[in-house]
């Protein structure tokens, strides 16, 4: 919300007053008390930080560069607020919810691709109702408007070979979040290896443009760089964001890889990562095994690279997942995938006849 309303140039007292005020009068007394550090369940440097920030407007400036690494997010907020008038906590929650509609509508048309209506729509509806998937929308992040582009990128690359329009949505998806430049690389390299017709040269060009963009939307929000972020997220929630000198080495990233660990293997991971083996096994379409493989060498690079095991980081993982479960079924009852892109060998009319016969 404060990075919404700083892009109209206004002062930072302003903003302050504005935020918190929209909060206090919309959200639940728990949550609230929570972000103004009144919450004796919170360890001490969380609540020390967020009654800092709640009281003082220049403690509180200090923390935007770490939120502004989200461009696309903070101008669709921006745009909601100052031209269609809605509140500013408001179109936080608005964008997740709807984003986490269309994603469904696209994991729709995709599974109609390999099994009937029927199963397409149960399939879709228990993805959408698993508990990761669930707390898309429920999360006023960028995290659905990340899993959305990045799906319907996937959709049009890999099952549409629709590359002009995939890239663009594929591109955009880094200046939702920055992290999505793995995605980026990781697609390029199973089209490049699948056959999907791209070549190297332009694989370069891309590759470039979406490494470039993250130092490109650090500096211009600001940001205090990686191991500012890497301590107040491992180690502690800091009072003066940009006043410390973080100390973050290799001992504290071994201790938040083996939390990560820990709570990845106690929690929806595994369950998905089984539907995915056993569609591996399948195989029975190009584009689905590149969404397949493509989230889960994501989300495996993204826990050792950042080992935070938060799902909400990996909403176009866990629907993929989804989509897997409508190939196997498709192979299983014998059915061929509504797509030109299968490794199913084409029928062969004469020759089923002559069987037949």
């Amino acid at each position: 919300m404060a990075n919404a309303l700083a892009m109209k140039g206004t002062s930072i007292e302003i903003i302050h007053q504005t935020v918190y005020r929209e909060a206090k009068n919309n959200i639940p007394d728990a949550i609230y008390k929570h972000l103004t550090g009144d919450d004796p369940s919170e360890p001490a440097s969380e609540s020390n930080s967020f009654r800092e920030r709640a009281t003082n407007a220049y403690r509180f400036a200090e923390f935007l560069p770490c939120f502004a690494i989200r461009p696309i997010f903070n101008q669709l907020v921006f745009v909601l607020h100052f031209y269609f008038g809605v509140g500013l906590l408001k179109a936080t929650v608005l964008i997740p919810v709807i984003c986490y509609f269309l994603m469904g509508i696209v994991l729709f048309v995709w599974t109609c691709r390999y099994v009937a209506t029927s199963w397409a729509s149960l399939i879709c509806i228990l993805t959408l109702l698993s508990p990761p998937v669930w707390e898309l929308a429920r999360s006023t992040t960028p995290d659905a408007l990340s899993s959305f582009v990045v799906l319907s990128s996937m959709f049009l690359l890999l099952e549409e070979r629709r590359l002009l329009a995939g890239m663009i949505l594929l591109t955009l998806s880094v200046y939702i979040r920055t992290d999505n430049v793995l995605i980026v690389i990781l697609a390029l390299t199973y089209m490049y290896a699948a056959g999907f017709g791209i070549r190297k040269r332009e694989i370069g060009i891309l590759a470039a443009l979406a490494i470039l963009s993250v130092p490109l939307i650090n500096r211009f929000s600001g940001d205090y760089g990686a191991k500012v972020l890497y301590y107040r997220s491992f180690v502690e929630a800091p009072v003066a964001v940009g006043e410390i000198s973080p100390m973050f080495g290799m001992p504290e990233y071994l201790t938040a890889l083996k939390k990560c660990i820990s709570g990845a293997v106690h929690s929806v991971y595994i369950p998905f990562f089984l539907i995915g083996a056993a569609y591996i096994l399948r195989r029975p379409s190009r584009a689905v095994s590149g969404a397949v493989l493509v989230t889960s060498l994501y989300t495996v690079a993204h826990l050792i690279i950042f080992p935070n095991p938060e799902s909400r980081f990996f909403g176009s993982f866990f629907v993929t997942m989804g989509l897997s479960l409508a190939a196997i079924i498709s192979v299983e009852s014998g059915a061929r995938p509504r797509t030109a892109n299968t490794t199913y060998p084409p029928v062969n009319t004469e020759s089923e006849l002559a069987m037949t016969a």
